[in-house]
């Protein structure tokens, strides 16, 4: 979930290093880098790949973000030649809630 926050957050053109903690920070290191495990690196180009598929509702209160269209995630993991898409797809919902958390602020 701290992915998709970060994203969400403006994170988008950060550069990703290889693995330390799922989705984590080490505390000596700027706050801008995150590192991604390598069994999660897929869901993350499936999620970035997804970053104009959101579901939006704009009103008069302002944006709500409600989440990802899901039959573009299946396309997108469809691009990416994801073999396990149950798996693939439990942590791109991952990165959604993060995402949607910031974004909905």
């Amino acid at each position: 979930m701290a992915l998709g926050r970060h994203w969400a957050g403006g994170g988008r053109g950060s550069q990703f290093k290889g693995a330390s903690e799922a989705f984590g920070t080490d505390s000596d290191r700027q706050e801008t880098d995150l590192e991604i495990w390598p069994e999660h690196v897929q869901a993350w180009h499936v999620f970035a790949g997804c970053g104009t598929q959101w579901r939006v509702i704009a009103g008069m209160g302002g944006v709500v973000y409600q989440g990802l269209e899901y039959t573009s995630v299946e396309a997108v993991m469809r691009l990416h030649d994801v073999t396990d898409r149950a798996r693939c797809m439990a942590a791109v919902q991952c990165l959604e809630i993060g995402a949607r958390e910031a974004l909905n602020r």
